[in-house]
């Protein structure tokens, strides 16, 4: 048997034991050894990354959940940090649904990669000096790289064991999670309309407050709308969600 027959049958059989032999030239008892480490280090590194969720199964319905993500999902990725990515493809895409999942249970799952992705993601704000003067009609803004403008049907960030929401509100949720200087990452609860005027910005290279405003607000819109659009960019400003730079030159990642 070649290496790689050799390696799929390992695989094979730490992945289900049950549906696959134990390789003839190994005990079972170091076999099982390798299938515990493996499976562990997945359920635990599962559980860390979505508390929530994992929260929301009986203790063996979750094993059961991670043990079938474990035997059926082909992961692409080497790397552990990776693996919520690929849970949430698996939940996405493979897994089919039963009479017993929470309506909300795709969309939880994607606010808790979200954070996890936010914290360990390897993008740097740019080197900015901080300035403490109001927001100016002719400064350049952009979308801090490390601020996700999101939509939900339900209020994700509010779903625990004790708040289990059956039927979707009328309301949508829109959140911002961002990370920020001191790279903790934080989210913010948004009005429809800071939503509206932040998530354009996704799409946006570098532009002058002025004609950002231009461009999302309409034509005839009062100037007192135009004060509170202005006053809620310099909110997510201050939170440096939106980074200001003075000249193109200040957005030199770092």
């Amino acid at each position: 048997m070649d290496f790689k027959s050799k390696q799929a049958e390992f695989s094979a059989y730490i992945r289900n034991s049950d549906k696959n032999a134990c390789p003839a030239d190994v005990k079972p008892e170091r076999m099982q050894v390798y299938r515990e480490l493996f499976f562990n280090n997945i359920e635990g590194f599962l559980s860390s990354n979505f508390p929530v969720l994992n929260t929301l199964f009986t203790p063996e319905k979750w094993q059961q959940l991670v043990q079938n993500f474990f035997e059926n999902h082909p992961c692409t990725t080497p790397y552990f940090a990776e693996i919520p990515e690929e849970f949430l493809l698996y939940l996405q895409n493979e897994r089919p649904p039963t009479e017993t999942d929470y309506p909300f249970m795709l969309e939880l799952a994607h606010y808790e990669w979200v954070e996890m992705a936010l914290a360990v993601s390897t993008e740097n704000l740019p080197l900015i000096t901080e300035s403490s003067t109001p927001l100016q009609l002719d400064n350049k803004i952009s979308l801090s790289p490390l601020a996700w403008p999101l939509a939900y049907q339900f209020p994700v960030h509010k779903i625990s064991a004790e708040y289990l929401p059956f039927q979707a509100p009328k309301e949508t949720s829109y959140l911002v999670v961002y990370r920020d200087r001191e790279d903790e990452v934080n989210f913010i609860e948004l009005a429809a309309m800071s939503f509206q005027l932040l998530q354009p910005l996704q799409e946006q290279e570098l532009i002058t407050v002025a004609a950002y405003l231009a461009k999302v607000l309409p034509a005839d819109s009062p100037e007192s709308l135009q004060t509170m659009a202005l006053e809620a960019l310099q909110q997510f400003v201050d939170k440096q969600i939106i980074l200001r730079a003075v000249t193109d030159a200040d957005f030199i990642s770092s």
